[in-house]
């Protein structure tokens, strides 16, 4: 992958500590990308020694050798029963599947846009975004953490190209404006803290409806 997930991201994952919407863009990146499923397996190990030998010896030198060491023989798990997504979502990853609707439905978007929120608990806003080629979304910034992971096509942005598998966390305050790559549309999983902030000539009269979750 061009654009893996950064590892302390990979870690929190392996540990259970992040929330409903972030994980799940975690677990479609791993299972796209069997350099980051491999991190995690390891990072598993690594957290199940550490804790193997909490309260009996210091976790000395000696000790973090021989785990790393415990950690080279690790492999990526065999695949399981091959997966098979619904007509139309061939391009979902196993772990999106119990977050499809019975019918799922594309909602058109100010913007020449679709989307599909998808209802998970917690604060992030997580959704499914497709644009088709040259299509983009509008130039914006972020007031909050944001997580994409390429699900189908591709897509280019003033922060480089992204193809399926990639992962990219948000520029923050630097505004943006993702443009489908040609070919076939660009799906992608979009998780964000708190709304987007449009920066274009007519944004400030859209923000207050994108605060709103109208837009």
């Amino acid at each position: 992958m061009s654009h893996p997930a950064p590892e302390e991201l990979l870690l929190d994952y392996a540990a259970g500590a992040l929330a409903a919407g972030p994980a799940l863009a975690v677990a479609l990146h791993v299972a796209l990308d069997p350099a980051a499923r491999r991190t995690v397996e390891r990072l598993g190990v690594l957290g199940g020694a550490l804790m193997e030998g909490e309260g009996e010896v210091p976790f000395d030198e000696a000790l973090l050798e021989s785990t790393l060491a415990r950690l080279d023989g690790v492999g990526v798990e065999p695949k399981p029963a091959p997966y098979v997504p619904r007509p139309g979502f061939e391009w979902a990853p196993a772990p999106l599947a119990p977050y499809l609707a019975a019918q799922p439905n594309w909602k058109r978007v100010f913007g020449g846009f679709e989307e599909m929120r998808l209802g998970l608990p917690g604060e992030h806003r997580v959704s499914l975004l497709r644009l088709e080629p040259g299509r983009g979304l509008p130039m914006h910034r972020h007031a909050g953490e944001e997580f994409t992971v390429v699900l189908q096509g591709g897509y280019t942005d003033s922060t480089g190209n992204y193809g399926v598998g990639d992962f990219a966390v948000g520029p923050g305050p630097e505004q943006h404006e993702p443009i489908a790559d040609p070919g076939e549309p660009c799906v992608a999983l979009i998780v964000i803290e708190k709304p987007i902030v449009l920066t274009g000539p007519f944004g400030r009269f859209l923000n207050p409806l994108v605060r709103r979750g109208v837009i």
